[in-house]
């Protein structure tokens, strides 16, 4: 089967995590028979507006009309030399016109569109959910929203691959837990808490080094720092009075006045205590890591943590809840004692004290830190079985083996 793709939301790696999908999804496509046709076209100008939901611009309507017509375009042409037998994207409502996926049912494509923050960035891509042949959605409770907009949904989870994630051989293992990612909800709650409790952790990643963007006061800066413009959409900047006013306003226009108001104070509130762990924190940090540098860390560490907690509408003051991301199954796939935070869900994939461990409270997380920590023999009993099942049952091949069964999709030549 050649497989059109366009999932990289930028051409340049650097931008945009413009290669992760490309390197999670196309080894396995081709390993199982398919033939790739990778678009060219480079997402990045709408990728600079892929935060904003719909009524865009004048501006951005055109640039997403453009950067539509220019994959239509691609896949015209590839379609007239040899049949395309499925269009697979990875879409913000800001990146491809909804009409164009009726465009490529005219041609006879099916169309596949995949997302991976269903439940708190749903509104970012509602419009091309509806729009495609089925709606690739990672996480399970996700489904109502997408059956709620009229969407096809297909659940498949995600998975990572054998060949990318890989332990370190020989590696010596210190007794020290350790976090990877930026600080974000409530991840530097968690790693307060282990702190507090004297369980020796090392946080990588960006954010726990800088402490949160002082409140708004009197801004002497040029207009140029007080505001961006981009194709006619005036952005203020943050940490500035005028990106204060603005969250203030969506708070009343999303909540009415007096739950705005009071969501308001919620996120006030948060950020105040948010800057008070800063020293704490900042202690313990050691920068963002490479790619490699983040396999050594993995292979170094006794004991690797997930703060799993989301926003539920990714923004401060609305509920935390749990979500299932790419480390739940990276992290075991590069052989770690892996603990995370639990949810229904990921129960479904792991042996839960077998194979990965999870915890629902702080007093819990601690506990089982200190547990792992001092018991490396039960540490590496975790690790190998989760390594195990990883390999066996959480790779993209199996994941879009099972995606073409659900969807009916033939795979092959």
């Amino acid at each position: 089967m050649r497989v059109f793709v366009a999932v990289r939301h930028a051409n340049d790696p650097r931008e945009h995590y413009g290669g992760l999908w490309s390197m999670n999804f196309y080894p396995a496509l081709r390993a199982l028979g398919c033939e790739l046709v990778e678009s060219q076209v480079d997402l990045q100008p709408a990728s600079r507006f892929m935060h904003i939901a719909g009524d865009f611009t004048r501006e951005e309507l055109q640039c997403r009309a453009s950067l539509t017509e220019r994959i239509l375009a691609e896949v015209r042409a590839a379609h007239a030399d040899r049949p395309i037998g499925l269009f697979l994207s990875y879409f913000y409502n800001s990146h491809f016109a909804p009409e164009g996926f009726s465009e490529l049912r005219r041609l006879g494509i099916p169309t596949v569109t995949f997302f991976c923050n269903s439940l708190y960035q749903f509104e970012l891509v509602r419009d091309i959910a509806r729009a495609a042949d089925f709606a690739w959605h990672a996480e399970k409770p996700a489904r109502d929203l997408y059956v709620a907009a009229g969407a096809r949904p297909v659940w498949v989870q995600m998975a990572a691959d054998p060949n990318l994630y890989i332990p370190v051989p020989g590696a010596v293992r210190e007794p020290v837990a350790c976090f990877i990612g930026q600080r974000c909800a409530d991840r530097d709650r968690w790693a307060a808490t282990l702190l507090r409790a004297q369980v020796p952790l090392r946080l990588y990643g960006s954010g726990w080094s800088t402490p949160p963007p002082p409140s708004a006061d009197a801004d002497a800066a040029s207009a140029a720092h007080v505001e961006a413009r981009y194709l006619g959409r005036v952005s203020p900047r943050p940490g500035t009075r005028a990106a204060y006013f603005a969250a203030i306003r969506q708070n009343w226009r999303a909540n009415g006045l007096w739950s705005g108001s009071a969501r308001t104070w919620r996120q006030l509130h948060y950020r105040r205590e948010s800057r008070k762990l800063h020293s704490l924190l900042a202690a313990h940090a050691r920068g963002p890591l490479t790619f490699d540098q983040q396999e050594q860390v993995v292979s170094e560490c006794e004991l690797i943590l997930n703060f799993s907690n989301v926003w539920a509408d990714g923004r401060p003051g609305s509920v935390l809840i749990p979500h299932v991301r790419l480390r739940d199954f990276e992290a075991p796939m590069r052989r770690a004692c892996y603990l995370t935070g639990h949810t229904e869900e990921i129960t479904e994939f792991y042996e839960v004290g077998k194979e990965i461990d999870t915890y629902r409270t702080p007093e819990e997380l601690v506990d089982k830190c200190r547990f792992y920590l001092a018991h490396p023999d039960a540490a590496e009993r975790l690790r190998e079985a989760g390594f195990r099942r990883a390999r066996l049952d959480h790779t993209w091949e199996r994941r879009f083996e099972t995606l073409f069964a659900q969807t009916g999709l033939r795979v092959g030549r």
